[in-house]
Formats: C-alpha cells, structure tokens, sequence
C-alpha cells in the first residue's frame, strides 16, 4: 500500500498544487493544504477509498474554500498575491505601471467571475486548467464521463458571460474599461 500511496503522491500532487494554487492565490498556502489533504487520505486508508484522485480533489477543494473562509486568510492572500506579483513582474520585465494595474485588474475580474458560477462549473474549470483529465474529472464531481466536455463548454460559456458582464460594468475614468 505505501507504493501504491507513493505513486499516487507522484502523479496527483502537482495537480492539486495547481488547483489549490489557482483558488488560493498562494503557492506555500497550496503546498501546505496538499499536504493536508495526502495526510487526511493516510489516515482514512488508500483502500478504503474507492477513487483516490477524485476523493484527493475534493478535499483539496474543500480544504482551500474553508482556508479563504477566513477574512484573514483572504486578506493575507491576497497582499501575498499582490507582492509577488510585483515582485515577479519587475523581476522578469519592465512592465508599466498601466500594465500592472491591468494585470492585476484581470485577475481579481477572473476571481470575481468565478465566484458567480455554480460551485459546478467552477469546479469543472478549475479540475481541466489544473491538468485533470476528462475521467478525473468526472469522478471528482460525479458527473459521467461522456458528460464532462459538454459540462466544461457550458462553464466556459457561463465564466465568459460573467467576466464579460463585471468587465463591463468596471468604472473607469472618463467611462468603462473594455
């Protein structure tokens, strides 16, 4: 059993870094609550667990939604996001001010836009962008597997319309930000 708890620490570790990455915004917050999630699997027993992965992307899911809970947590998070952000872009690039504040603008838009789906299609999007395949997919949201393509256009679709709709709706001197 531990090979068997090793191999998939190996394959599923980087992807639900990237899951807990992309909800949390911050890269050590993700690692740590990765780990969390392989320690909640060892004390629950691999065996005992029916489909590892999906069970795996659900606590991590559930793991990062009750760690930005905290008005703290978000708080922290999103200082961290910011510093690093700047940090990279001034690291990698001379980049404008306009640049940075528009970068920084399309992300909290992207949270934001994410936050009006269905917990559903927020998943399913965040499962595809953060390397899950199709079969991953639909045991971690229990939704059938010739399903799944159909799930993630309709998300996409719906994301689209909700960034598009806060996107023009920003205020903006001398009108909206298009």
């Amino acid at each position: 059993m531990e090979q068997r708890f090793q191999q998939l620490y190996r394959e599923m570790a980087p992807k639900l870094g990237r899951q807990a990455t992309f909800l949390l915004g911050d890269p050590a917050a993700a690692e740590d609550l990765v780990q969390e999630a392989f320690l909640r699997l060892h004390r629950t027993g691999l065996d005992t667990v029916e489909h590892p992965a999906a069970w795996l992307s659900k606590v991590i899911s559930n793991l990062c939604y009750s760690h930005l809970r905290s008005e703290g947590s978000r708080r922290q998070r999103e200082e961290k996001v910011f510093l690093r952000t700047a940090a990279e872009m001034s690291a990698t690039t001379a980049l404008s001010a306009e640049q940075v504040v528009l970068e920084r603008e399309e992300a909290r838009l992207t949270r934001l836009a994410l936050d009006r789906l269905q917990s559903r299609d927020r998943l399913v999007l965040l499962l595809k962008f953060s390397g899950f395949s199709y079969d991953e997919i639909a045991a971690a949201t229990e939704i059938g597997r010739s399903s799944v393509g159909t799930v993630l256009i309709r998300a996409r679709e719906r994301f689209k319309k909700a960034y598009e709709q806060l996107l023009r709706n920003q205020p903006h001197k001398g009108g909206v930000i298009r």
